[in-house]
């Protein structure tokens, strides 16, 4: 006799034997798919006289592989085929195509394309999509202004200008900048303007151009008025702060050139540290070379031109330029006086000022 706990044991067993039987059965009556796909995209909007860019994309999603795939398109003049196309192919075939618009074009402007292809299992597929284009009617304008160029995290500020350069008034206009995630919605009279300043902080890990579109649209007699606006910010390489005297004086690995030019006389790092170690109150030149050597190493790890001295902007190279004519008229260790330990010493005070500073 079998015991209670061994018959459950056994029920038990015989249901997962059953249900892994029912799944691969199941998945053995799953029909396979024939087929042949087919995608198309467009502007969404456009001018007469505009260029309108096509993209198809022909591609297999059957699990079949396809051959002599037909590809038209009668208003692009498209009509192609494809020999073969391997099944699962979901990446396909792209065709980029231009057309202008032209005045009479019908409005909205629908381009069709068709495809057809017949299949490993002889099993005959087709497919077609459309791509709609509105033309809109120049009445409104956008223009957008912004920085030339910016740094990584940077705080810009753009500039958005709507105008309504028609004869009638206009309701419901909407402007938008998706990468600024600016929104408005308003009214705009015969003539009239709208002027919009939107701050943004640049992305930490936006690459070498920013580029973003602001658009205006709103409908006028069951027809859409739209426009758009395009700026592109260079971007430059981030403002590392500079390093004090003493940083480069401990840390020469981390020093990015082999010699240093102070006066017109060039000094290798190893010279160039001593100069760094020796600097001392009792000659201003001394003092002056160290605080130039270091804005030297500063200026060439990072690109930072100006700083903040006494409440007014320095340009650093400047400062640079009058310290290194001064030590080619009075070399390391001529212990200048008067009138010229204290102009040795303003300089000295600027480029100290600059190594321990937080660069604009």
């Amino acid at each position: 006799m079998i015991s209670v706990k061994k018959f459950t044991a056994l029920v038990a067993t015989i249901v997962l034997i059953g249900a892994s039987l029912a799944y691969v059965f199941a998945s053995q009556l799953q029909p396979a798919f024939h087929g042949v796909g087919v995608l198309k995209n467009a502007d969404s909007f456009a001018y007469t006289g505009d260029l309108v860019e096509y993209q198809i994309r022909v591609y297999n999603p059957s699990n079949y592989d396809l051959y002599n795939i037909n590809v038209t398109d009668p208003m692009l003049g498209l009509n192609d085929m494809i020999p073969f196309m391997a099944a699962t192919n979901t990446t396909g075939l792209t065709y980029t195509f231009y057309r202008e618009v032209l005045e009479d074009d019908p409005n909205p402007l629908i381009n069709e394309v068709y495809v057809e292809a017949v299949d490993s299992e002889g099993a005959y597929s087709s497919s077609s999509t459309q791509a709609i284009t509105i033309i809109t009617e120049r009445i409104i304008d956008i223009a957008k202004m912004g920085p030339d160029s910016a740094y990584q995290g940077e705080m810009i500020m753009y500039t958005i200008t709507v105008n309504n350069t028609g004869a009638v008034d206009l309701f419901g206009v909407v402007v938008e900048d998706e990468m600024l995630g600016f929104s408005w919605e308003g009214d705009l009279s015969e003539g009239e303007s709208n002027v919009f300043n939107l701050t943004y902080r640049v992305p930490c890990d936006a690459e070498e151009t920013l580029t973003n579109t602001a658009t205006v649209w709103c409908e006028l007699n069951e027809t859409m008025i739209y426009a758009e606006a395009l700026w592109t910010t260079e971007l430059l390489s981030p403002c590392i702060p500079p390093h004090s005297m003493g940083y480069w004086k401990n840390h020469p690995e981390e020093w990015p050139v082999e010699e240093v030019e102070i006066g017109n006389v060039t000094y290798t790092k190893e010279e160039a540290l001593v100069i760094l170690k020796e600097a001392n109150a009792k000659d201003a030149t001394r003092m002056l070379a160290a605080q130039l050597v270091a804005s030297k190493l500063n200026k060439v790890s990072n690109d930072c031109s100006t700083f903040c001295y006494c409440d007014e902007t320095v340009d650093i190279a400047e400062v640079i330029s009058d310290a290194d004519i001064f030590l080619g008229e009075h070399p390391i260790g001529s212990n200048p006086q008067d009138d010229d330990r204290q102009a040795a010493l303003q300089l000295k005070d600027i480029l100290d000022a600059y190594n321990n500073s937080e660069c604009d």
